[in-house]
């Protein structure tokens, strides 16, 4: 995959795709990771669908992961960070974790896996914003 050209689907990416195959136990942790924020409105859901990992990468027994955040106030990201590394550290192959947050980066709902976007508006509106174009960079 070549390097990152904007937002992208949970699934899709953002991810560094390098050794895919080798990045689906991580996924799968991940997926029990849940946004605090989405338990609140009654829909939990997890990292993944919520669109927050900015990355995530296994190099040499180090699991790397890069979140956004919902917001740049967010009081949760330490809850957050705290149960990836507890997770991921639980994955064979994985030695140690280490988890960065970009708090700068810009999350829009667009971001959400379509599923979570559905679940979400059945309980509640949700806002339709439309995705800011950046300079140079289609989205995908």
């Amino acid at each position: 995959m070549s390097p990152m050209q904007g937002p992208m689907s949970p699934m899709q990416g953002p991810m560094n795709e390098t050794g895919e195959a080798g990045l689906d136990p991580l996924r799968t942790a991940l997926r029990r990771v849940v946004d605090p924020c989405s338990i609140a409105t009654g829909v939990p859901i997890d990292l993944l669908d919520m669109g927050l990992v900015k990355d995530l990468r296994l190099e040499a027994g180090i699991a790397r992961v890069e979140l956004m955040v919902t917001s740049p106030l967010c009081t949760q990201i330490g809850l957050i960070t705290g149960q990836i590394k507890d997770v991921l550290a639980g994955v064979d192959g994985v030695d140690a974790v280490e988890v960065t947050v970009d708090a700068r980066a810009e999350w829009w709902p667009d971001m959400m896996a379509a599923s979570a976007r559905q679940r979400l508006r059945a309980v509640a509106a949700l806002p339709v914003v439309p995705f800011p174009a950046v300079a140079g960079k289609g989205r995908r």
